[in-house]
């Protein structure tokens, strides 16, 4: 056969074929030298578990956030987005191949005897049984350049996984750790409600007695009922909490709770490492560069419709008017040609398309420049917060230690008639007002830990394989 030669050749050809639009390279981007505000000197880069939580010291705390990762519902949905980017990627990789289709037929007819024919009220009967195979030549790399952006895409979505798994584990942390915190300040404001219980029983004896007048008596009602306030203020807040980790965990808020317990906050040190190695270390960052990966090969799949379209078609079968003929020799048929796509005008449609996507890779470029400058300044938030919390907890220890002391005295002087009780009740606001401030520092120094932690990515390293979970149950399946 002499086409044999020519479909070699055009074979070839496709294999050996230019593949035009940009040859993607991450652009350079600049880094800041370092860190200000960082508590040690700079490490090649920060050594974080995987299971970072756990730098907290608190076990409830690690089976919160597991708890969390194992059945969010929004993780469950990114898992589905990257499951759907690795089946386009198939998708896309199947154009690589030839479509092989096996397409039989069976068609009879008759032709009317009413018209203008040669032969009148033929009837006929066909039966085929043909193989179809059809390829398309990749000259120009559109097909290599669609594989290139989908196996970008599903990079990205191995991110974006990442990325939720760690946004989803900071955000749980926090809300774990405010509720401890409030629980503290709850603990604070009930041994307050009593103590002013007691403040009330004592001024009203003492005016009955007629030591003192009704104002100390207004006083103490007054300052109770505001403690009395705080507390359930208090209360409501932590109610809150628990709910938004019911959410977190894909729980219903009326099924969950959490117990109260003495607890004392554990501040980790995290060091925060190199600027320069930021970008490699921050899953949402990664994905941005995967997107701009993707945007630079979908320029060379709108550059390929520019030039001409290549395609390979071949059929081969039987053919016959009788079934019972099919197997016959004389029955075979076959047909072989390429077919060529050349276009000449489109209404401008390939140029369109053509500067939407390079637009689209200016845009995608734009962004990942921005979530870098981003992912610097979340750094450096968190580590200035970590210094300036951690001097404002010193001073705040000194100051609840003195504003105690010195609501003692007060007390002291009013129980031996030398003080009135203004003098008490602001001093022990001060007292408690200290108390409170030290124990909201606290939870924003370990608010301000978790964020420096998920500001460096966290335990991810890039190229990490993607956790399974949530697993989806067999209610869940279609």
């Amino acid at each position: 056969m002499t086409s044999r030669p020519v479909v070699l050749t055009i074979l070839a050809l496709g294999l050996a074929g230019c593949v035009v639009g940009p040859d993607y390279r991450r652009p350079d981007v600049s880094s800041p030298a370092g860190w200000r505000d960082a508590p040690a000197p700079s490490m090649p880069a920060a050594v974080l578990p995987d299971a970072w939580w756990n730098l907290f010291g608190d076990e409830e705390l690690g089976r919160h956030v597991e708890a969390a990762l194992a059945a969010n519902q929004d993780l469950a949905v990114a898992l589905a987005r990257y499951d759907q980017s690795r089946a386009l990627l198939g998708v896309a990789r199947a154009d690589e191949f030839p479509d092989v289709a096996l397409d039989p037929a069976f068609a009879r007819g008759r032709t009317s005897g009413n018209v203008s024919n040669r032969l009148p009220e033929l009837e006929t009967t066909l039966w085929r049984v043909p193989v179809d195979v059809a390829y398309e030549v990749d000259l120009w790399g559109r097909v290599r350049r669609s594989v290139e952006a989908a196996g970008a895409d599903v990079e990205g979505g191995a991110d974006v996984v990442a990325a939720l798994r760690l946004s989803l584990a900071a955000t749980t942390a926090s809300t774990y750790l405010s509720l401890r915190g409030t629980d503290r300040d709850i603990d604070v404001l009930a041994r307050t409600v009593s103590l002013r219980e007691d403040a009330l029983r004592l001024a009203e004896r003492r005016a009955h007695a007629g030591v003192v007048g009704d104002l100390d008596v207004l006083r103490a009602r007054a300052d109770l009922s505001q403690t009395r306030a705080d507390l359930a203020d208090a209360h409501r807040r932590r109610d809150n909490l628990e709910h938004a980790l019911a959410v977190l965990e894909a729980r219903h808020a009326p099924d969950f709770s959490i117990a109260p317990r003495p607890w004392t906050p554990k501040v980790p040190e995290v060091p925060a490492g190199l600027p320069s190695a930021l970008l490699e270390r921050r899953p949402d960052v990664a994905s941005n560069e995967r997107s701009l990966a993707a945007a630079s090969a979908r320029i060379g799949v709108a550059r390929a419709a520019f030039f001409p379209q290549v395609k390979l078609t071949a059929s081969g079968g039987v053919a016959s008017n009788g079934l019972g003929d099919l197997t016959a020799a004389d029955s075979r048929a076959w047909s072989i040609g390429p077919g060529v796509h050349l276009p000449l005008f489109e209404g401008g449609r390939n140029r369109s398309r053509l500067q939407a996507a390079e637009a689209a890779y200016r845009g995608a470029l734009a962004n990942w420049r921005q979530s870098g400058i981003v992912a610097f300044r979340e750094v450096q938030d968190a580590l200035g917060d970590t210094r300036w919390l951690r001097e404002r907890g010193e001073a705040l220890d000194a100051t609840v230690e003195a504003a105690t002391a010195t609501a003692k005295v007060s007390r002291s002087r009013y129980d031996r008639g030398l003080a009135g009780y203004f003098e008490v009740v602001d001093s022990e606001r001060q007292a408690l007002a200290s108390q409170r401030a030290a124990i909201q520092n606290d939870q924003q120094r370990l608010l301000a830990a978790v964020s420096l932690i998920k500001a460096l990515g966290g335990g991810w390293q890039e190229g990490d394989s993607v956790p399974r979970q949530p697993v989806a149950t067999v209610a869940d399946s279609p």
